[in-house]
């Protein structure tokens, strides 16, 4: 793997193709960093080898070179805005979607990516209504329409709109059934069958039947290994939530130190904000997680 804190400066004032797979690499290297470890490990390697993408820009290149590096260089903003959004600075996180939307006009998966990632903001921060309207813009490819669904009805599910959020998920499984998984591009390749059961599980939690929720949360957690740990966190937050509810204490403290002892390995205020919740719902039961 390329070590995600080198660049080289462009060598030349015109590139090739080895100069975007450089580009690609590194942008794929940091995003598993933020996977295992949380926005906070590697936002500022992102946010400086963006540098170096826009001497890129800058250089002469064939017109197939120059559209591969665009999609590079949007996807780099991408995950700048994804990062920013995980350490909680929701200014900048806007402002590198924006940038990754402009550079990826003719890039329609990576637009819809760009678009469901600035939907998660809004959705985060307690804007169902406004995360839809990036949600319902569609997709093409039924894999990016498969997490377009699942977040249409985890949006839905915020809204306590049951009938809306079941369609929209029965509408994610199918297109995921549909999808080619021989061929994922690098920004989607999170999402899979432990991802679909995350997101499924955390659905139903969202609609309060636990029942769902529970084997769905088990089964992601078994399955997201040590490169997904924020993943693997979130779903221990929410299990433990589900059995806080069910009244099962003695299982909710289990899962709920778990969770909290995975989110200390992280550098990533999304997992605090989630956790505090179940931490309070915790302590409303006589249960403390410290």
């Amino acid at each position: 793997m390329a070590d995600p804190a080198y660049f080289p400066p462009p060598h030349s004032s015109r590139i090739g193709t080895s100069d975007v797979e450089q580009l690609e690499s590194q942008t794929r290297s940091l995003r598993s960093v933020d996977y295992q470890y949380g926005g906070g490990a590697c936002r500022d390697a992102v946010v400086v080898r963006i540098y170096w993408a826009q001497q890129l820009l800058a250089a002469e290149a064939s017109d197939t070179v120059r559209a591969r590096l665009l999609s590079a260089v949007a996807d780099l903003h991408n995950l700048a805005g994804w990062t920013s959004f995980d350490c909680g600075q929701v200014g900048a996180a806007y402002h590198h979607f924006d940038r990754a939307l402009d550079l990826a006009r003719h890039d329609e998966d990576l637009t819809t990516n760009i678009v469901y990632r600035r939907g998660r903001v809004h959705l985060h921060h307690g804007a169902p209504g406004d995360a839809l309207a990036y949600f319902q813009r569609g997709a093409f490819a039924p894999l990016a329409s498969s997490i377009m669904y699942l977040n249409e009805a985890w949006a839905y599910a915020r809204q306590t709109r049951s009938a809306e959020a079941l369609r929209a998920l029965g509408k994610a499984k199918d297109s995921f059934a549909a999808a080619d998984l021989t061929h994922t591009p690098d920004w989607a390749r999170f999402h899979d069958e432990t991802d679909l059961s995350a997101m499924t599980g955390t659905i139903h939690a969202e609609l309060g039947d636990t029942r769902l929720a529970i084997p769905a949360l088990t089964s992601a957690i078994e399955g997201f290994g040590p490169a997904m740990a924020r993943s693997r966190t979130f779903c221990l937050i929410t299990l433990a939530s589900c059995h806080f509810l069910e009244g099962d204490l003695d299982e909710g403290r289990a899962v709920g130190t778990r969770a909290v002892n995975a989110a200390e390995e992280l550098r990533s205020e999304r997992v605090w904000d989630r956790l505090r919740p179940m931490v309070q719902t915790a302590a409303t039961r006589g249960v403390s997680l410290r």
